[in-house]
């Protein structure tokens, strides 16, 4: 199954894009051209277990295409009318993107059923880190996370689609069996790590490090660059844990994360949390903690 990534570009305006709803709706329809239901979400790591879960009935769109931000994300009208088009749109809960949209999304369609993701979740993206109170919405790059997505789109495709409930049922089953697997392999590689630690530069995994007992340093201040003495904290902790790793997302800075790892003789892991395949990247991070010297 194929996943469409739309097209981004900055959006004229909010009357326009009503406009463009209203004047095309009589060619609005809830299945794809291939007879599947059409499925709409936010981001590619939630795509994946939708095509998972799907079993080949579902074509699914990722809102946000490869590259972008999901915190400055603004669609355009052919992105609302492609959502206009869907049978649902489950979206993460969180995002900067879901945050400022999901009131103008539920009145241009107020007949669109809304599936939030991150429904059922505990900590809803905050977790006490050493700096304070740290804000991570990508609760999906954990087990539990990915777990708790997995229970909500199944408990709501076989609510939209009775017809392919036994299918649904089968493939949750073989996920949750997956999941199990990722859980094993996970606890092998960091079972044992030579320190508990690691920094990274935007708050990213820290749902990940509950799970697994870390340590996270978080170089960015309150989503913006660190002050002096606020790096110079993370510093100095983080040499006292003895981190050995730092990890960046490639769209933030990079000049800073090579100067705090180059002062904590760390090496630098490149990570996507974005990336649709979620376990794999689970396990490239476990990799790089396990191989930290």
């Amino acid at each position: 199954m194929m996943t469409r990534y739309l097209r981004i570009q900055p959006y004229r305006s909010f009357l326009f894009l009503w406009l463009v709803i209203v004047s095309l709706a009589s060619c609005r329809t809830k299945q794809s051209d291939t007879g599947k239901l059409s499925i709409t979400t936010t981001i590619a790591p939630a795509a994946t277990l939708l095509e998972h879960l799907g079993s080949g009935h579902l074509e699914v769109t990722t809102l946000l295409p490869k590259g972008n931000n999901p915190e400055n994300y603004e669609p355009t009208p052919q992105d609302i009318l492609s959502l206009s088009e869907s049978r649902a749109y489950f979206f993460m809960g969180d995002l900067g993107f879901e945050r400022s949209w999901m009131t103008r999304i539920q009145g241009l369609l107020p007949q669109l059923p809304l599936v939030r993701l991150d429904q059922g979740l505990h900590h809803r993206g905050e977790r006490h880190q050493h700096s304070g109170v740290v804000h991570d919405p990508h609760y999906w790059m954990s087990l539990s996370g990915l777990r708790a997505m997995a229970g909500v789109m199944y408990e709501a495709l076989i609510r939209l689609d009775t017809l392919h409930r036994n299918d649904y049922t089968r493939a949750y089953d073989e996920l949750q069996a997956e999941l199990n697997d990722l859980e094993g392999k996970l606890r092998l590689k960091l079972q044992n790590l030579p320190t508990r630690g690691f920094v990274i530069y935007h708050p990213s995994l820290s749902e990940f490090a509950h799970e697994w007992s870390l340590e996270q340093f978080v170089i960015e201040e309150d989503g913006k660059e660190p002050s002096p003495t606020h790096l110079e904290s993370v510093i100095s902790k983080a040499r006292e844990a003895g981190v050995r790793v730092v990890f960046i997302q490639k769209e933030f800075e990079t000049k800073l994360v090579k100067s705090v790892a180059k002062e904590l003789g760390a090496k630098i892991v490149e990570i996507n949390p974005l990336d649709g395949d979620s376990q794999g990247e689970l396990l490239r991070i476990a990799d790089a903690l396990a191989q930290a010297q």
